[in-house]
C-alpha cells in the first residue's frame, strides 16, 4: 500500500483542492489481489487504490469509454503464425498503466486512508487518468495506441489491438495489446529490443521475457513448436466449484 501511494505521489496523480460548490467525489477503495506465477506459486502481494466509477455520471465526469482487449482469434492466429515462421515471441508488462495519460474530466476523488491533506476538508482533484474510473481504459489506449503508430505501426481493421510493422528489409513485427500486457513477435530481434527500449523510456515496462502465460494460456515452446493448455485455469475452476479432490 505505500508503495502504491508512493508511485501516485510521484507520478502527480492528483493534486489537493478544495471541493467546488455543485461538485461531487467519487470514494476510492483498497483492492488486494494474490499474484501467483505459472506454477501456481506466488509471485507477489498486490495492493491498488482504485476509484468507485460505478457512481460516475455519464455527461459529467466521463463521456467514452474503451479498452484494448485483443480477440484470442488474434492472440490463437498470431502463435500459430510465429510457430510456423520459428519467430521470437516476448511479453511485456506496464507499471501503473492507466496513471500516464491525463484527463479531459474534472474528477475529484475522496482522500484515502493513509494520504493527508495539507488543510482539513480537501479532497484529491485527478490530474492524470486512475484506476477504477469509467474513462481509465479508453486514456490509456489513446495514449499508447499514439506512440505505437508514432513508431511507423499500423493498426488491424479487423482488430485494433493488433498493430504490425513491415520495414523496407522485409523484416515483419507484431505487437498485440491486452489492456496492459503486450506480445511482441518478429524474425529479428533488433526491432523488438528498439520497441522494448522506447516503451521502457514512456512507460516503466516489466520485461517478462519469452511468452510463458498470457489470458490463461501456458505457453510452451519446443524445437517441435508451441503447446497451449489452461492447466492453471482448469485447476482454478475445479477449485471454485468444490470439485478439485474429486475421482476422475
Amino acid at each position: 500500500m505505500d508503495d502504491e501511494i508512493n508511485v501516485l505521489v510521484q507520478t502527480r496523480t492528483w493534486e489537493f483542492a478544495d471541493l467546488p460548490i455543485g461538485k461531487y467525489t467519487v470514494g476510492c477503495k483498497w483492492v488486494y489481489k494474490t499474484k501467483h506465477k505459472v506454477d501456481g506459486s506466488i509471485e507477489r502481494f498486490k495492493a491498488r487504490l482504485a476509484a468507485k466509477g460505478f457512481i460516475q455520471q455519464e455527461g459529467i465526469d466521463f463521456r467514452e469509454t474503451c479498452s484494448p482487449v485483443a480477440k484470442i482469434t488474434t492472440v490463437r492466429l498470431l502463435l500459430a503464425i510465429a510457430t510456423t515462421k520459428n519467430w521470437l515471441l516476448e511479453q511485456l508488462g506496464v507499471n501503473n498503466a492507466f496513471l500516464h495519460e491525463y484527463l479531459n474530466e474534472e474528477v475529484y476523488i475522496e482522500v484515502s486512508k493513509g494520504v493527508v491533506p495539507p488543510k482539513p476538508g480537501q479532497v484529491c482533484k485527478l490530474r492524470k487518468s486512475f484506476y477504477g474510473l469509467r474513462q481509465a481504459s479508453r486514456q490509456w489506449y489513446e495514449k499508447l495506441s499514439t506512440v505505437i503508430t508514432s513508431s511507423s505501426y499500423t493498426q488491424s481493421q479487423s482488430d485494433f489491438s493488433l498493430s504490425t510493422k513491415q520495414s523496407a528489409t522485409g523484416a515483419f513485427t507484431t505487437i498485440l495489446v491486452y489492456v496492459d500486457d503486450m506480445i511482441l513477435t518478429r524474425n529479428d530481434s533488433q526491432e523488438i529490443a528498439l520497441v522494448k527500449s522506447q516503451l521502457y523510456h514512456l512507460f516503466k515496462i516489466k520485461d517478462l521475457g519469452q511468452l510463458k502465460f498470457f489470458l490463461g494460456l501456458e505457453v510452451a515452446r519446443s524445437r517441435k513448436g508451441i503447446f497451449l493448455n489452461q492447466r492453471k485455469y482448469t485447476l482454478e475452476l475445479l477449485d471454485a466449484t468444490g470439485l478439485l479432490g474429486c475421482k476422475p
